[in-house]
């Protein structure tokens, strides 16, 4: 037995459904920017050297988020659009899929790493050789979290596609508050380094994962009656997953790439420019994170609405959310100009690695307006399964960043051409994309049609 739409998103004022549904989505990232500034605090206080080598290791992390993305869609796409066409046993046959690969995907993951961490922090060719120790031995620890990142992100989607965002909120929220809570213990009471701030990852991972797994069996407002997580799979739904995720995969796996190659021109400035980046990218988070999370949510959002065929609403709500994330934009746009000294000192003592990261934040700091409106235009796209359109962009771009800036680096702009290029390369991925889902949007309809009217695929 499937319950039947609980957070029905088709009906009702369309700001207040979607600021209900997004506003858990956002505020757990800014408590995820939160708590990546704290670990970044503790690991100052140690040096320079361990948030240098954290940085390294976050570029594995970051790759490790293509395939959890790659699940998460699939299983986010399939059950909203299948809850908004009032199909529940379609629904819930995806969250299995999502789920089971997802795990699959994470356990092989966690081995490669683990095997291969010698050779790929070689690929940075840092020049300290106490820094790639600490970042191998980060490594070893921090990568056991992967494989319950895996499964507590995937039923994340499965809730925000159902229309609940609220517990998984809570349930972030809680093993945050854990993560925060026992780092500084493992890292200074237990005299445990670097090492226990990995180790206070993984509790933290594990911790969610489990809530996360009651809260699928158990809780009163699950999405399904009867769900067992271990299903027969079918490739009809794996392959349709599969055609979601891959672009969105590709996507986040091309820019982590190319990001390293741009790391790898930042480690060329020394360890203190790894540092400032690493600062930099936590503190610019509190617009990409808030970008994505309101595109997450949107894609929840399109997604119940156009498998309903609720074409004036989607209208509605472009319309609404390009006003509220250009807003906030604007809002992070000024602290990062502006307060960028005091930012980047909570986290750095070193007078040359402050200077970078300074400019390097008021370098990207306008370019947060355009991140912020992406965020709307991706997940419009993604709620209607058009998942390729933002992922040519998105790579298009990153590859244009690479060139740009080793391009500008090897001016006498130095490091400073490398974040120029950044900014760049981030307005004009976001000034496209934008333009091109409003051009896609003008052909949808303008009225509603009935449930089992045509839908509108065209991705051109």
């Amino acid at each position: 037995m499937v319950k039947q739409l609980k957070y029905n998103l088709t009906q009702g004022p369309i700001f207040g459904k979607l600021f209900k549904l997004s506003l858990p989505i956002m505020a757990t990232s800014l408590m995820q920017t939160a708590h990546s500034l704290t670990n970044m605090f503790w690991l100052s206080w140690m040096g320079e050297r361990y948030v240098a080598a954290a940085g390294l290791v976050s570029m594995f992390i970051w790759m490790s988020m293509a395939f959890i993305i790659l699940c998460r869609t699939g299983a986010e796409i399939g059950v909203s659009q299948n809850m908004g066409r009032d199909e529940p046993e379609n629904a819930k046959s995806y969250a299995q899929h999502g789920f089971l690969l997802a795990m699959i995907i994470g356990v092989i993951y966690t081995v490669a790493i683990i095997v291969l961490r010698v050779q790929l922090l070689r690929f940075f060719d840092i020049d300290s050789e106490y820094v790639r120790h600490i970042a191998q031995q980060y490594m070893a620890i921090v990568a056991l979290s992967i494989p319950f990142n895996f499964g507590h992100t995937v039923i994340t989607g499965v809730f925000g596609g159902y229309g609940n965002t609220k517990l998984p909120f809570y349930i972030n929220t809680a093993a945050l508050a854990l993560n925060i809570a026992v780092t500084p213990l493992f890292m200074f009471v237990f005299n445990m380094g670097i090492s226990g701030a990995a180790l206070g990852m993984v509790v933290a991972a594990v911790f969610n994962f489990s809530l996360k797994i009651w809260a699928m069996k158990w809780y009163k407002n699950r999405p399904f009656e009867k769900y067992t997580f271990f299903a027969k799979l079918y490739w009809d739904r794996i392959k349709q997953m599969l055609h979601w995720g891959i672009p969105v995969a590709m996507e986040l796996a091309v820019f982590t790439l190319l990001h390293m190659l741009v790391t790898r021109l930042i480690a060329s400035f020394g360890q203190g420019a790894i540092a400032a980046h690493q600062v930099g990218m936590q503190i610019e988070s509190l617009s990409f994170m808030i970008a994505s999370g309101f595109s997450s949510a949107m894609t929840a959002f399109i997604g119940q609405n156009f498998g309903a065929n609720q074409f004036a609403r989607l209208h509605t709500t472009f319309r609404v959310s390009f006003i509220f994330t250009s807003s906030y934009g604007v809002f992070i746009a000024i602290i990062l100009f502006f307060f960028s000294p005091q930012l980047i000192s909570t986290f750095l003592d070193d007078p040359y690695s402050i200077q970078i990261g300074i400019n390097y934040l008021r370098f990207i700091s306008f370019a947060q307006i355009l991140t912020c409106m992406e965020g709307v235009a991706t997940g419009g796209f993604r709620g209607r399964g058009l998942t390729i359109n933002p992922s040519v962009v998105s790579i298009s771009s990153n590859i244009t960043r690479v060139v740009l800036c080793y391009a500008l680096a090897a001016t006498a702009l130095g490091s400073d051409g490398i974040w120029l290029g950044i900014a760049i390369t981030m307005a004009l991925r976001s000034t496209i994309l934008i333009i091109w889902h409003k051009i896609n949007v003008a052909k949808l309809p303008k009225l509603d049609e009935p449930r089992n009217g045509p839908f509108v695929v065209d991705s051109k």
